[in-house]
């Protein structure tokens, strides 16, 4: 077999990626375009005279080649889907584009800019590939169409300008010349957004970018739409864009301006970039009570894609190309909200993008259930006490300020002199967000700087020291790599913590100076080495009665003063959205939100955290913990959505997404009520569900109980299938039984006691009374059992086996845990991927099937997720023939589990021998479909009509009516 990655094979792999780019199948690129092996002759000896390939690249070496990039391509997806990243679309909408090469095109310029910035080559690759997926689902031309709409989702404080910026450098490339940037409510974030756009993208190549500041009729003579270049000229290098606030007059001015001369609108391919979709856009107009009326932002918006003037009325004129494409992290009320055909419900496309793993989201922060994080131990709990204290200070009640606030700040103390220590050089900040109310914004910074000047430095600095070795044992390294095993950086890359004595001198010298940001004899802002306390909010724009300014302003990278400037910022709604707080170490917050959308932006925590990843701390109270746990299963619950939905080709003009709700309505609602107000609750679904015991109970008497009710079911299913019958390596060693009613499974499901940590299987009445309705309506037929163990002998003696009635023995498997409790045993993972796929029954000339098996078997950095996915998609597949079939895996756990010495020498995965009295027996649920459901929420959607978006032809003011 050639070993296809050689350089000598470039020129080949260069043409089949680029025929993929462009949306040739497999199959057609198997033969060279051609329909046969003639053709691919004829193909092949085309371009060796053509493109001088090799002598040897004869139909066998070719199709090698291609298979292999197939195989490659496929095992990529799935890496994709598996780190969160996926896209579904319509494949009608894939269009011919693919990467520009060209040195001097937009896309490449904009690569070269991010490596500059000290983006990972990695990091580089993932954008484009989003990117390009994007762009496809894109038009150029959308005369007599409706305009493309899709959405991308995000995570909070994760780059999405970086994204953002992709898809307009590879649209301009692709002669897109109209970029239309929708930026949030905030003139001083639009203004950051609009100065950053054109740094990033304004580079001397094939493509020439023109900023619109502020577009109006009214604008110079020079802006006005009649006097710039759309039009498709191989001279034409200009292409225009701006960024408008979420505003009513601001939305107005742009409307009239796009529209004001017809002819150059026609020439206008336009890709509006609605930034923070789910912000100021969203229609909260009563529907039900004013029918076709809308809220005035969200109205605006309508007519600006869908080519109408500002008071919603049709004009005789049209765009060349109008794409939509909003971002957010939280996409609850974009679709919650409504699904009309003039509306921007996401119709065409909705794309995830991939989830870093250097990005410390809320799975890795609050972590979620049945995921691989448990969450990170860097949450402290505000006492009720505490509030009080804080609600006095509030009052304006002087009041010291409460011992968490206080080890809060001390906290920030430590972390901005250990990351000075450690050679940091960008700003450190500490966030406090106690209250909306501005004046509380100051009675808070007050009460701050006057513990923090009338105490004696060495009251403070016995504070700081008490802090820091409290909090350095308490998240140590080792723990750091428990409850982030992927993090993506090395050991040696992450800083450990200094010794007290080490970071000591820099505390002192934060302690000197303690002030609002001061201006030089220029005017201009001057950073000392000391503390600056900022209050952002909209009464402090300016400059205080003392000369200083008030407002957070981080100082110009270019220009950054040493040692690293250190910033306290006490704020309310500007800090909630958009805006980036530098280097958070220290977060004290306390806001009540009833909304889950809105409290999810306000984790100004979330983000990167490169070379201070142990510093992290946030102190907020009980209740908004719960809240953040919540949301960070809806958000992982979601991206599993929308992964299922990809995977099986359910488009979103046909199918809503489901969205999580919690149970306890008390505790949070997914967004505002006028936000989903076409939302439903979705029946209880479990089809495409796979559900596992991974938690259990160590007491014996449960364990024995558990041991008994299995074996009885097992015993009562007769006699196993001859395994030989399945052709499948996976399969020996193992007991099947096909056809099996689910009345006994049923039986043995009610019977079995669960972990009450195990919250997937808390409701198992309500899952039988499902699976009951589903069967009966045919949609699901009996199922198979499968009784599996290690393949290979590892436990010495008889311990090691599962005798089974008919001489029927199975070796026992061993799991170790997570967790180093002794009432709770927490495997993580009970299944093995391959016996998903054990019940297969495969023929030796089944060449596609066993394929197919052997690509999921294959190891890679992924691991036994990646593989369990692969396998789950392969058993449901039509080509298995199981696709109606559910599936019930049975384990026994050793009790005396050992860890593997040389593997648990790694602490990013660090395991506990299980040490039990009595062995586990647990199982797997596999239910086929495409929908996936859950045991114990409910969920929201927006039923569609049939035909809300099938009317794609022709539309009003065509030639065609």
């Amino acid at each position: 077999m050639l070993d296809y990655k050689s350089p000598k094979y470039d020129e080949q792999k260069k043409w089949i990626r680029r025929a993929r780019n462009g949306g040739i199948e497999w199959k057609k690129i198997e033969y060279g375009k051609r329909n046969n092996e003639e053709g691919l002759n004829e193909f092949l000896e085309n371009q060796r005279e053509i493109n001088f390939w090799h002598s040897d690249i004869n139909t066998i070496a070719w199709k090698e080649i291609v298979y292999a990039m197939k195989k490659d391509e496929e095992q990529e997806e799935m890496s994709e889907i598996n780190k969160g990243a996926s896209i579904i679309t319509d494949t009608d909408l894939n269009n011919e584009i693919y990467i520009p090469e060209e040195t001097k095109s937009a896309w490449q310029l904009y690569k070269k800019h991010l490596k500059e910035q000290g983006f990972k080559d990695k990091v580089i690759d993932n954008i484009e590939k989003s990117t390009l997926k994007i762009l496809k689902t894109l038009s150029t031309d959308t005369v007599g169409k409706t305009p493309i709409k899709g959405l991308v989702i995000g995570n909070v404080q994760s780059g999405k300008t970086s994204n953002m910026a992709a898809l307009m450098a590879m649209a301009a490339d692709w002669g897109w010349n109209m970029f239309i940037v929708l930026s949030g409510t905030i003139e001083s974030l639009r203004q950051q957004t609009y100065k950053r756009l054109f740094n990033d993208l304004n580079f001397a190549g094939n493509v020439n970018w023109r900023g619109i500041e502020h577009p109006s009729k009214n604008i110079q003579f020079e802006e006005k739409t009649q006097n710039l270049h759309f039009e498709e000229d191989n001279n034409n290098k200009n292409k225009y864009f701006t960024v408008c606030l979420k505003n009513a007059g601001r939305l107005k001015n742009l409307i009239e301006w796009i529209q004001d001369d017809p002819n150059k609108q026609k020439q206008m391919k336009v890709l509006v970039i609605d930034d923070e979709a789910d912000q100021a856009g969203i229609n909260t107009k009563d529907m039900k009570k004013f029918n076709d009326e809308r809220s005035t932002i969200n109205k605006l918006i309508v007519n600006l894609v869908e080519g109408k003037n500002i008071d919603g009325e049709e004009i005789n004129s049209y765009y060349k190309a109008m794409n939509y494409v909003g971002y957010t992290a939280t996409p609850y009320a974009n679709f919650l909200n409504e699904a009309e055909r003039a509306s921007l419900y996401p119709k065409d496309f909705i794309a995830a993008l991939e989830v870093s793993k250097e990005y410390f989201g809320p799975q890795q922060i609050f972590g979620a259930d049945n995921s691989e994080y448990n969450g990170m131990d860097i949450v402290r709990i505000i006492n009720t006490n505490d509030l009080e204290r804080i609600k006095d200070i509030h009052d304006g009640v002087k009041s010291w300020i409460p011992n968490s606030l206080k080890k809060a700040v001390c906290w920030f103390l430590c972390g901005t002199a250990a990351m000075r220590v450690s050679g940091y050089n960008k700003p450190i900040s500490m966030l406090i967000h106690t209250s909306q109310r501005q004046q509380h914004h100051k009675c808070i910074a007050d009460e701050i700087r006057r513990w923090l000047e009338t105490n004696e430095i060495g009251g403070i600095l016995e504070s700081c020291e008490e802090t820091w070795k409290e909090e350095t044992l308490k998240f140590t390294f080792d723990k750091f790599r428990l409850q982030y095993p992927d993090y993506a950086q090395e050991d040696s890359e992450i800083n450990r913590y200094p010794n007290f004595d080490e970071i000591k001198p820099q505390i002192k010298i934060l302690l000197v100076e303690i002030t609002n940001i001061q201006l030089d004899d220029d005017g201009e802002l001057r950073y000392h080495s000391g503390i600056h306390i900022c209050i952002d909010n909209c009464a402090n724009n300016g400059i205080n009665e003392e000369g200083m300014h008030v407002r957070l302003a981080y100082p110009e990278s270019r220009s950054m003063p040493k040692p690293a400037p250190a910033f306290i910022v006490i704020g309310g709604a500007t800090l909630s959205r958009g805006l980036t707080i530098e280097g958070l170490i220290s977060t004290y917050f306390l806001r009540s939100v009833g909304q889950a959308d809105t409290l999810m932006q306000m984790g100004r925590w979330f983000g990167y955290r490169k070379g201070y990843e142990l510093i992290p701390r946030i102190w907020i109270t009980e209740k908004t913990k719960k809240q953040f746990e919540f949301l960070s299963e809806l958000d992982e619950d979601l991206r599993k959505e929308i992964n299922e939905m990809s995977i099986t080709d359910k488009l979103p003009k046909y199918y809503g997404p489901r969205v999580k709700n919690t149970p306890k309505c008390s505790l949070i609602k997914v967004t505002a009520k006028n936000r989903m107000q076409c939302a439903e609750p979705a029946e209880m679904d479990y089809s495409g569900a796979s559900m596992q015991t991974y938690v259990f109970d160590a007491n014996s008497e449960t364990l024995r109980k558990n041991i008994r009710i299995v074996e009885e079911f097992v015993n009562k299913l007769g006699m196993p299938e001859d395994t030989d019958n399945y052709n499948n390596d996976f399969s020996k060693k193992k007991c099947i039984w096909t056809g099996i009613k689910f009345s006994m499974i049923k039986e043995l499901l009610e019977n079995y006691s669960y972990s009450q940590k195990l919250k997937t299987f808390q409701d198992v009445k309500t899952m039988n009374e499902w699976i009951d309705k589903i069967t009966t309506e045919g949609k699901l037929t009996d199922w198979n059992i499968i009784v599996s163990g290690n393949i290979n002998k590892k436990i010495e003696g008889n311990d090691g086996v599962w005798a089974l009635q008919y001489g029927k023995e199975v070796n026992k498997v061993i799991r170790t845990k997570k967790n180093n409790t002794e009432d709770i045993a927490n495997i993580g993972v009970l299944s093995n991927p391959m016996d998903v796929i054990a019940d297969i029954p495969i023929s030796e000339n089944d060449t596609e099937l066993l394929n197919a098996i052997k690509l999921i078997n294959r190891k890679d950095e992924n691991g036994k997720k990646h593989q369990s996915l692969q396998a789950r998609i392969l058993r449901n597949s039509e080509k298995a023939g199981l696709e109606t079939t559910p599936q019930l895996i049975i384990y026994r756990v050793y009790k005396n589990s050992k860890v593997n010495v040389k593997e648990n020498s790694d602490t990013k995965f660090k395991r506990y021998d299980l040490n039990l009295d009595e062995d586990i027996v647990g199982f797997v649920i596999n239910i086929p479909g495409g929908k996936r459901g859950t045991t114990y929420v409910e969920k929201l959607y927006i039923p569609i009509k049939n035909d809300t978006f099938d009317d794609q032809g022709d539309l009003e003011g065509t030639d065609e009516d």
